[in-house]
């Protein structure tokens, strides 16, 4: 089961990606299907009855969890709703460690990649810079690096997994 959960999760990840970066939205015909996907394969999982451990409620308290923790973000105006519900979807697909992980790792590469462009902003000069002037003028989508976190904890799960089985 956790195959499918991984290539789901991958597959979801890496076109938010691309449509983050390419169109600055993480479309709700997208979220929301893999957040009801998340808990379908959560209560299939639950079948051999480890429901409290790795089972539905966990892909669901990892919603409730994603939701909680970015709505007052939201709220305030420093997170877009569907960089939230692209949490709320990876936490529905892998549950809740696995969306602290994401999560952790998305931020971390959200600040390098800001003070990468704030550092590029300031070093380009008008005559050396005006081709990276417009990319520098605009914001860098937050889903591209909570994607890129969420896939950055999945390689590290996955190599992790590999390893387990190789020792």
């Amino acid at each position: 089961m956790r195959l499918v959960e991984d290539v789901v999760l991958a597959l979801f990840v890496c076109a938010m990606v691309v449509t983050d970066w390419r169109v600055r939205r993480i479309p709700n015909v997208a979220t929301y299907p893999a957040m009801a996907v998340g808990l379908v394969l959560g209560a299939l999982e639950a079948l051999p009855g480890d429901l409290f451990v790795r089972g539905l409620i966990d892909h669901v308290v990892a919603l409730v969890l994603a939701f909680a923790v970015c709505y007052p973000f939201y709220a305030g105006g420093g997170l877009k709703g569907g960089d939230a519900k692209f949490l709320m979807a990876v936490g529905a697909l892998r549950g809740t460690s696995f969306l602290i992980a994401s999560a952790l790792y998305g931020a971390l590469l959200g600040g390098v990649i800001a003070i990468g462009v704030i550092a590029a902003r300031r070093l380009a000069r008008p005559a050396d810079g005006a081709a990276l002037t417009p990319v520098l003028k605009t914001w860098i989508p937050y889903g591209v690096a909570l994607g890129l976190g969420t896939l950055l904890a999945l390689a590290l799960e996955l190599s992790g997994r590999l390893a387990g089985m190789v020792s």
